[in-house]
């Protein structure tokens, strides 16, 4: 009799255990209340779980670039509309019937065109410079004080998100890419002349910067990163304000024009003046406008060339913004049939415990009616 007891005892207790676990579920709508009740399940749970997390993380980085992606496009569509402006007032300044004076208010112009542009190239938005690459937090394009000079001073790289597990896609534009125009190239073993406004970039996006490391008032060659402890690229001065460089390495360099260099020619030859404020002849002036016409058509071209990179760069984020949208709501689906109860099933358990507990305790109380103490009253 012990026996039996001991064993309706124990059916009792694993009964109860089933029955907190039916309660659970049912109350709660999850599958399972702790990892032992199935280790299997529970891991495929939980990664279906990280993997919701995760990508619910991408989405809301993808969606944080709306305004930025936006806001990139509407200042390079800007700056195309300037440039445009600056074309059409040289091809003016370069009729016969345009005077000196006319010129210089062109040339005010022009000038405040190149203020427009060189606010846009500045834009920002939450924080972010848009034309920085990943120096985001760097002011792209900055005016020397005294001399009104604009240059790019961020970095050559672009930004990139993330837009999958261990992917990644290029966001935006760089400055460089947007406001320096191809001056020369150079292959290895060949030289390559430029001037110290120009940018100098390897085919790997790497810049080579003038440096005089011993500041006696003359540079000393081209540096990697503009890091004095590189080897340097020997250079020669030629006279003329340019430089000339054998490009001993294995990698092609090019020589980039700024747009801006190139407006503020075109503004010092509309008041008949070179780059240091000395006056030069109309014959040289007139050059100078007419060469600039196809300068500014080149800049125009590699904006505009840029402009659709932006597009193509912004239109791969935003597809994978609706994969990565795919993806989640997978994972969920997945998610709700692996950790949530059924309902129906633990219904008919429930059912069926409380016909298991009837039968049990119509057992015990059988057992009770046989004990020894029953039998001797």
């Amino acid at each position: 009799m012990v026996n039996s007891i001991n064993t309706v005892m124990y059916n009792l207790n694993l009964l109860n255990q089933r029955n907190e676990k039916v309660i659970y579920g049912m109350s709660s709508g999850e599958a399972l209340e702790k990892g032992s009740d199935d280790s299997t399940k529970y891991n495929q749970i939980l990664s279906i779980s990280n993997n919701v997390k995760s990508y619910s993380s991408i989405l809301e980085r993808i969606q944080l670039l709306s305004s930025y992606n936006t806001t990139s496009d509407t200042a390079v569509s800007n700056m195309k509309v300037s440039l445009e402006s600056a074309s059409s007032l040289i091809l003016k300044a370069t009729t016969g019937t345009t005077n000196t004076e006319s010129k210089t208010t062109i040339a005010d112009e022009l000038e405040s065109l190149k203020e427009t542009i060189f606010t846009l190239a500045n834009s920002n938005t939450n924080g972010q410079y848009l034309f920085s690459g990943k120096s985001s937090n760097v002011q792209p394009f900055q005016k020397d004080e005294t001399t009104g000079k604009i240059s790019y001073v961020s970095s050559a790289d672009n930004k990139t998100v993330n837009v999958e597990n261990n992917t990644y896609a290029t966001q935006g534009l760089n400055g460089i890419e947007l406001l320096y125009s191809t001056n020369q190239t150079a292959q290895s073993g060949e030289n390559l002349t430029f001037n110290e406004n120009e940018i100098i970039l390897d085919e790997d996006g790497n810049q080579y910067k003038l440096l005089d490391t011993n500041n006696d008032g003359s540079y000393d060659g081209l540096y990697l990163n503009g890091d004095s402890s590189n080897t340097a690229l020997s250079i020669s001065d030629n006279g003329d304000g340019t430089f000339t460089v054998n490009n001993t390495g294995t990698s092609n360099l090019e020589s980039k024009h700024s747009i801006f260099d190139d407006l503020d020619e075109l503004i010092n030859a509309l008041r008949q003046q070179d780059s240091n404020g000395n006056t030069i002849s109309q014959e040289d002036a007139n050059l100078i406008l007419s060469n600039g016409i196809e300068k500014l058509d080149n800049a125009f071209d590699n904006v505009n060339l840029n402009h659709a990179k932006l597009g193509i760069r912004t239109s791969l984020i935003e597809n994978y913004e609706s994969i990565v949208q795919a993806k989640i709501t997978h994972f969920e689906i997945l998610e709700e049939n692996y950790a949530s109860a059924d309902l129906t099933a633990l219904a008919i358990e429930s059912q069926s415990l409380e016909n298991t507990y009837t039968a049990l305790y119509s057992t015990i109380n059988k057992i009770n009616n046989l004990s020894l103490v029953k039998y001797l009253n």
